[in-house]
């Protein structure tokens, strides 16, 4: 008797039963406002943002660069008691400031150093671009990666497969730390002269991607949002492959699918970069007019 395939029967009866009990309503826009504010409490739920303790965000800055284009300061601010999250941020040079700022959230690798540096490489320095085009840009370090990994030997325990499973242990969520986290950078940069704070954006890729789709869900602070790499379904990319569980939100598919993430950003602009090719996060399974009708 063949069984291997009875755990995706599974799986797909699971799906058809168990998903997207909060799907956005289509057709009624009163119904879709109230929505809004009902699913958004709920998603805050899910990231178990109601066990986080505010802690004083004691903001340290430090200028480490000079350009023609750009001031770029190292930057470390608290954002729950014990934890501090390193940072750099990018002040374009002749403008006018107070200016835009964009929160750019680094992908699943090397971290902030990476998205700022790599070149030739996925990122092509876009903060540094950003800051080119007239933009205050706050690049954070999500804890488990780059410099918030530990020294290999040293601190086995830091690194986000760790952090995924530990939180999940214990009753709370990385994906959620990740987007209290980017509250507290939209916290810092609220607080910068340097910065219109009617006028923050966030922009990024891969996993960046996803906490910019989260964020952005989540807080309204976000005016402009711009997922890049990412924006699929969560049946046809996580429930067909295998992913590193920092990409995982406990119950998160039982309530949304991403579409519904995504239309908790509305009427906010929000910019897809999807590639026809992407191996990972499929362009088919989300029609322009899933999102845009």
């Amino acid at each position: 008797m063949d069984t291997r395939h009875d755990f995706e029967g599974y799986i797909e009866r699971l799906y058809q039963q168990h998903s997207r009990e909060w799907a956005y309503p289509a057709d009624d826009p009163a119904a879709f406002r109230r929505w809004q504010r009902r699913a958004r409490r709920g998603l805050l739920k899910l990231l178990t943002m109601e066990h986080r303790e505010r802690a004083p965000l004691n903001l340290r800055r430090q200028v480490v660069e000079e350009t023609a284009d750009y001031t770029r300061e190292r930057l470390y601010y608290d954002t729950l008691p014990g934890i501090t999250v390193p940072a750099y941020l990018l002040i374009p040079k002749g403008i006018r400031l107070p200016a835009p700022a964009v929160l750019c959230p680094p992908g699943h690798g090397e971290g902030m150093n990476q998205v700022l540096d790599e070149s030739p490489g996925i990122y092509h320095e876009y903060p540094r671009e950003l800051a080119r085009r007239g933009m205050v840009a706050l690049i954070p370090e999500h804890v488990g990666f780059g410099e918030r990994l530990g020294e290999p030997g040293n601190d086995r325990h830091a690194n986000h497969l760790y952090n995924y499973l530990v939180l999940n242990l214990l009753g709370e969520s990385q994906q959620g730390l990740f987007i209290w986290e980017l509250m507290r950078a939209l916290d810092v940069l609220e607080g910068l002269s340097e910065v219109i704070t009617s006028r923050i954006g966030c922009y990024g890729l891969s996993l960046g991607g996803e906490t910019t789709l989260l964020l952005s869900a989540a807080d309204t602070r976000v005016k402009v949002a711009c997922v890049s790499g990412f924006l699929t379904s969560y049946k046809s990319c996580f429930l067909d492959m295998a992913h590193c569980g920092c990409g995982y939100s406990f119950g998160m598919l039982r309530y949304f699918e991403m579409v519904d993430l995504a239309a908790l950003i509305a009427p906010r602009p929000l910019l897809l970069e999807s590639a026809t090719e992407d191996p990972i996060f499929y362009i088919e399974p989300v029609p322009k007019s899933a999102i845009f009708q």
